[in-house]
């Protein structure tokens, strides 16, 4: 086969379980919007503790939201830094920190998924020749 597709299942050293220290990064709280049909207020609930101890705030930018896949059959919104400023949802919030942009202009985000520990993966699909 020409293209070979390879699926390379990784855990972010900074994605962590729901049982986190509070030393590690984490997503702010209120800062996102899950997307999904089907998904019971547990499921919700599980899915919203998970992402909140993981730090999903490397994928956030200044002024755009962004849009995450999760195998689990939902889309995370991760709403923009300055959206968080002006809705005071975290007023203290350093801008500077976040771009507009991601870091390579063919940057593909990874298909993530939640586990039942409440680990989160990413998959990130690699083409050969």
């Amino acid at each position: 086969m020409k293209n070979t597709l390879l699926l390379l299942v990784f855990f972010f050293s900074i994605l962590f379980t729901v049982k986190e220290s509070s030393a590690q990064s984490k997503t702010i709280k209120n800062s996102f919007v899950i997307h999904g049909n089907d998904l019971s207020s547990d499921q919700l609930n599980f899915y919203a503790k998970s992402i909140e101890a993981a730090d999903f705030e490397q994928f956030r930018l200044q002024t755009e939201n962004v849009i995450l896949k999760f195998k689990n059959g939902f889309n995370l919104e991760l709403i923009s830094a300055k959206d968080l400023v002006v809705r005071n949802i975290k007023s203290d919030l350093d801008l500077n920190t976040y771009t507009n942009y991601a870091a390579n202009a063919n940057y593909k985000y990874p298909l993530f998924e939640i586990i039942a520990s409440g680990w989160i993966t990413a998959a990130v699909e690699t083409t050969t020749k």
